[in-house]
């Protein structure tokens, strides 16, 4: 094996563990903010702090434009301008962010009828752009591999933060909206710190008003396909719950939700891996592309031998794994948690060919086939959720992501020529 591929592998691995490891302690400091707040409002008012929460997500989310992803893969590659790219993305989130943030502001008592909570859902559409701001300041940052675990470091520290800062808040009486205000501060204090480390990641410069013009629609037209990836992903974790919602039994949607769970968990490193990839196999694609289509099957090659040894114990053990983990009336499960493990398979075989894909600047290509699997699991689960419920679920998920695997291997084993990586040209 190559000096470069192991350095690569190398890069990838330990930006994944930087990944695992945030991971892990911001669902446990998470928790600890659900009990804190929990205990402290109780179950009526933690209910109008998730709303709130939730409202102020869903802002940042649509003010995403797909921004968060391309300004990980553009910012690691050699030559990159991040002061443009972080000049046009802001521009451009901020001026979807704002106007929702006001029709929030607007909406609020059609939406709440409460007063508290009114007042809630105001503060949180400052929330959501201030998440929005940071996002490109976090993507670009991230895209450094060398910077990457201190940013997530910095991150995973704000986030305890806001844990104690909403204790004391909760302690000393206050309510939503402090603890809105709380989280909106955190994301300021985010973004401040962002800007001071700005200097020492990528050296001194701004880009100039008139190359931010210039690059608004460019940038923007990259970015799209990123987001009509976002959405499409959206769709496909969705579209089982609510075939089977419409097609099946209440119980088999329960069966499914604690099986999909379960293969959720298993997902959690590869996910961790594929976020630690991007920014390396995009700075390698650009350096060496040959060598960067070989560190991709090597990655690939690691998952499909891990999913496999996921599709074995679960064929071992589902069932006694199903009824410890949620109770003897769901190892009926078993046989969909055995699905949705070998479903895995071809799944995290493809979220590795996408990863090189948008790595490539191939984002378009993975758009369409990922649109496709979608569509044929539609299909496949309008002919089998009738029949078989939570387990004609798994197997329509599962077929749809082995019918597009071969596909996408084929996008990804050679430069698509004269299409979608002739971006990078």
């Amino acid at each position: 094996m190559k000096a470069g591929r192991v350095s690569a592998l190398a890069r990838i691995a330990e930006l994944s563990v930087a990944f695992v490891c945030s991971n892990l302690a911001r669902a446990a400091i998470g928790f600890g903010l659900t009990l804190v707040l929990g205990r402290g409002l109780g179950a009526a008012r933690f209910g109008g702090w998730i709303l709130c929460t939730t409202w102020a997500a869903t802002l940042t989310f649509i003010a995403d434009l797909g921004f968060g992803v391309l300004l990980t893969r553009d910012g690691a590659r050699p030559g990159a301008q991040p002061p443009l790219l972080l000049a046009a993305s802001l521009a451009w989130r901020l001026a979807l962010a704002i106007p929702l943030a006001l029709v929030l502001i607007v909406a609020a008592p059609r939406l709440a009828s409460d007063g508290e909570l009114i007042r809630g859902l105001r503060a949180a559409s400052l929330l959501g752009v201030a998440g929005a701001a940071y996002g490109c300041f976090g993507a670009l940052l991230r895209s450094q591999p060398r910077w990457l675990p201190r940013v997530l470091g910095m991150e995973t520290a704000w986030l305890a933060a806001q844990v104690a800062a909403s204790w004391w808040t909760v302690h000393a009486g206050g309510g939503i909206v402090r603890l809105v205000a709380v989280a909106v501060a955190v994301q300021g204090a985010q973004i401040l710190t962002a800007v001071a480390i700005w200097r020492p990641v990528f050296g001194a410069g701004a880009a100039a008003p008139r190359e931010v013009r210039a690059a608004l629609v460019t940038t923007l037209r990259r970015a799209l396909p990123f987001a009509a990836s976002g959405l499409v992903a959206n769709l496909q974790a969705r579209i089982a719950p609510l075939m089977l919602g419409y097609l099946a039994a209440p119980v088999e949607l329960g069966w499914f939700t604690a099986a999909s769970r379960v293969g959720r968990v298993a997902r959690l490193t590869p996910q961790a891996i594929f976020a630690g990839a991007l920014p390396v196999l995009s700075h390698e694609y650009a350096r060496d592309r040959a060598e960067a289509r070989r560190v991709s099957r090597t990655l690939d090659r690691a998952l499909a031998a891990a999913a496999a040894c996921a599709v074995v114990v679960s064929l071992l053990f589902a069932a006694p794994l199903m009824r410890l983990i949620f109770g003897a009336s769901f190892a009926p499960a078993a046989p969909s948690l055995m699905w949705v493990a070998i479903g895995l398979v071809p799944s995290l075989s493809n979220s590795a060919r996408k990863i090189f894909l948008y790595a490539a600047g191939a984002e378009s290509v993975v758009v369409r086939w990922s649109a496709l699997a979608v569509v044929l699991e539609g299909a496949a689960g309008a002919a089998l959720i009738p029949a078989l419920g939570s387990v004609g679920a798994a197997i329509s998920a599962a077929l749809a992501e082995a019918a597009i695997l071969m596909p996408l291997r084929k996008e990804s084993g050679e430069p698509v020529k004269n299409r979608a990586l002739a971006v990078v040209n």
